[in-house]
């Protein structure tokens, strides 16, 4: 148990209670996010429902240019194999002089339409975009840890406040004098009245012992006892109360990380990376007192990895279709197929960064990369074979128009 410091003793004044905090005002980005949260707040797993409906929102809202990138990439891809065996000519004709080959390559592409730069500036802006994103969830991860922290300290602190005596409700169940001492509010007990308090709900407590056989010290440690008692239970009881949302399936919070690394409810230095990265400073004390009726939560893994598995499987499967899309430019664009060796390797190193991002930050941005990704997958698998049968009829068109007619070759002969 923690005894509060002793600021005067002849005047019994004492410091009770917890630090309030301020979780911060949101904009922008961040605004978005948590009003798209609070539409779901009644339901269980609001943060999964929030992060998956402004997933598709955001990808909705630049639907144009993912389909003019996929489209773009696409028919580059096709327009690649078409010329594949020219190129696979020039590769061997240049095999010993790469800039040769480069050279021709460009000739050749030229020619035929292609430019591989074509689909480039979309892909930057998606990057961009995505640092965004990863940025605001970051933020919001951090004001919705201090926001929770906040009420929890609120309540914690209307507890202590429900003993003070005032005007209103002045009486023997009120044993605390409130007043300011540098800034910081201080109360002075009535220890006298306190025993009568103490003595009508419990029966056990001798109120002339109480008064006359304890120091000053003894009195305020009984003090002290039964109103961080009411204030533990009083803040645990919302957290208890307002953490469907938070929770889904097997993951406790969804604002740390899917990881049995990480637990329910964290341990102070876990808390505090997240307060020190909003620029806000909670107590040591103040975060044990305000957390301390929550021991199975601090004991429970907030996840098993799982949604980690899933994002660096997904981005491993979008960057097998890409590279199986691309299969003609990856081989083709290099003398040596040296691409295709690069690219192979980009398909180990993405997924590996979303796993690392899924680690480093909050469930929910796992969520929110899983949903974009699936997306991705989807609309890439659509525009791919709606361009493919679209480039094939064009060919067959194409092909058709250039051959003579029967009447054009009987004259011809």
């Amino acid at each position: 148990m923690n005894i509060l410091n002793l600021l005067t003793t002849s005047s019994n004044y004492y410091t009770v209670g917890v630090a309030p905090v301020n979780a911060g005002d949101l904009s922008g980005i961040g605004w978005v996010i948590g009003w798209i949260f609070d539409l779901f707040s009644n339901f269980y797993g609001a943060v999964v429902l929030g992060v998956i409906v402004f997933t598709l929102a955001l990808k909705t809202l630049v639907l144009p240019l993912d389909i003019y990138s996929r489209v773009k990439t696409k028919k580059q891809s096709l327009l690649m194999e078409r010329m594949r065996p020219q190129m696979e000519k020039l590769q061997k004709q240049y095999a010993n002089d790469k800039n040769m080959y480069q050279q021709k390559v460009m000739e050749l592409q030229k020619a035929n339409g292609y430019n591989p730069l074509g689909a480039c500036l979309p892909m930057i802006v998606s990057l961009v975009i995505f640092m965004i994103i990863l940025s605001a969830f970051s933020t919001y991860s951090n004001y919705a840890i201090l926001r929770d922290y906040s009420e929890m300290a609120k309540y914690y602190n209307e507890t202590v406040a429900e003993y003070v005596i005032t005007e209103e409700n002045f009486g023997e169940e009120r044993f605390l004098t409130a007043d300011e001492y540098n800034g910081n509010t201080v109360y002075k007990v009535e220890f006298d009245k306190f025993a009568a308090y103490y003595a009508s709900v419990n029966a056990e407590f001798d109120a002339n012992d109480f008064m006359d056989n304890k120091s000053e010290q003894d009195k305020w440690e009984i003090v002290s006892n039964f109103i961080e008692l009411h204030a533990r239970e009083r803040a645990a009881q919302y957290y208890l109360e307002n953490s469907d949302g938070t929770h889904f399936g097997w993951i406790g919070n969804l604002w740390y990380p899917d990881s049995m690394l990480n637990k329910e409810v964290p341990d102070y230095a876990k808390f505090t990376s997240a307060t020190t990265r909003a620029g806000v400073t909670v107590s040591e004390n103040d975060y044990n007192n305000v957390t301390f009726n929550l021991a199975e939560q601090k004991n429970n893994y907030n996840g098993y990895f799982v949604l980690i598995v899933l994002s660096i499987g997904l981005m491993f499967l979008q960057q097998f279709i890409m590279m199986r899309s691309q299969k003609a430019a990856n081989e083709l664009s290099s003398v040596d197929g040296s691409a295709a060796k690069t690219n192979k390797w980009m398909m180990i190193i993405m997924p590996i960064m979303f796993g690392l991002f899924s680690f480093m930050y909050s469930a929910a941005f796992s969520v929110y990369m899983i949903t974009n990704t699936l997306y991705g997958l989807i609309s890439t698998l659509i525009i791919n074979k709606v361009v493919t049968v679209r480039f094939a009829n064009q060919e067959i068109k194409s092909a058709s128009s250039s051959r003579p007619t029967s009447k054009a070759r009987r004259l011809k002969k």
